[in-house]
């Protein structure tokens, strides 16, 4: 359940102004003027609030529900239910995330600096942003309109970052151009030095690290991750793209746009991501290594060769996700299942 301290609630809306805001479609019953309060999961919905039915394994709680209206589609709509009424839209999970928009609309921040935040004389913070305690911002650092730099977090010298985003609390960056619309959660590293070295007579030397991070507009950073800086060109995070918490991004990593990355994976350097791509939690890529548009790796995997577009991998070392079955079917000592003629 959402609770009233951390989340503001909008509304009521009417099941009309629902509809029209997902591009839905009511059922014939539904009273197009009721007002509908809030949002909860089928089995915990009660009077008054709206739901989601996107996958038939949840037809059990479907057909016992409480909620005054549902969210689902033609197709699931048919399944046994307790009566609500029904919004039909082609995709529900992504209406239902609408209407959660719609009900928890983003907090309005508070505009401007605290006094306890240092910022260089020339630095330049765009009209309605807001910096809060504790928060460094280095000089000749730029950010745009209605930007929020969280308690403590840190934009080095020289640092871009557009409208609208937001720097969670103890995030450091530096050596970063930033698009517009980044979310960026709390405790990251983004811009440090990469992991490079050379052997010498001596030991290790190290290798300088002379590029940058690109983030393009739009993309989302959990927290506790690590992006770091180019060898000599940058590296770069593709717009819209998606990162978990926990995710290592080595020096001159080129991800796509529109990606997913899940929690605690790490990407070796001068590796690349084509759009689309998705990765399971705990996936290593080894460096040099390309991934093709649209692939998906299971978790836990680990790839050491490039992938083709729109393959499907698992395993270590990774490879075409039913060979992986097979093999850990046969590992097990089970019989594979036998394919039919």
């Amino acid at each position: 359940m959402t609770d009233d301290r951390f989340f503001r609630r909008s509304g009521p809306f009417s099941l009309a102004e629902i509809a029209i805001h997902v591009g839905g479609e009511l059922c014939a019953e539904a009273p197009s003027a009721f007002l509908v309060h809030g949002i909860a999961p089928l089995d915990s919905a009660e009077t008054g609030e709206i739901s989601v039915f996107s996958d038939s394994k949840w037809s059990a709680h479907f057909a016992i529900s409480r909620a005054s209206v549902i969210v689902t589609n033609s197709r699931l709509g048919d399944c046994e239910h307790n009566g609500s009424w029904l919004l039909l839209v082609k995709d529900p999970s992504l209406a239902f995330a609408q209407i959660g928009h719609l009900f928890y609309p983003p907090p309005c921040d508070n505009t401007g600096i605290h006094p306890r935040a240092d910022i260089a004389d020339t630095a330049s913070i765009g009209e309605g942003s807001q910096i809060g305690p504790g928060a460094t911002i280095g000089p000749d650092a730029r950010l745009g309109r209605r930007c929020h730099v969280e308690a403590n977090g840190v934009i080095g010298e020289g640092v871009v970052i557009g409208d609208d985003c937001r720097i969670g609390a103890g995030t450091t960056i530096s050596h970063a151009l930033i698009g517009a619309r980044v979310r960026i959660g709390a405790n990251n590293s983004i811009g440090g030095e990469g992991f490079g070295f050379v052997a010498g007579p001596k030991g290790l030397m190290r290798v300088a690290q002379l590029g940058r991070v690109i983030i393009e507009n739009d993309v989302r950073i959990g927290g506790n991750c690590a992006i770091d800086r180019g060898a000599v060109c940058d590296t770069v995070i593709g717009m819209g793209t998606v990162i978990d918490n926990l995710v290592q991004i080595a020096h001159n990593v080129h991800i796509g746009r529109h990606c997913v990355i899940a929690g605690q994976c790490g990407i070796a350097g001068s590796s690349s991501l084509g759009d689309h791509v998705m990765v399971g939690g705990q996936v290593g890529i080894n460096d040099h290594v390309h991934i093709g548009a649209r692939a998906r790796i299971a978790a836990k995997s680990g790839v050491i060769h490039d992938v083709a577009e729109g393959a499907i991998i698992g395993g270590y070392p990774a490879m075409p996700i039913r060979q992986w079955h097979r093999q850990t079917v046969a590992a097990l000592g089970k019989p594979a299942p036998r394919k039919r003629d």
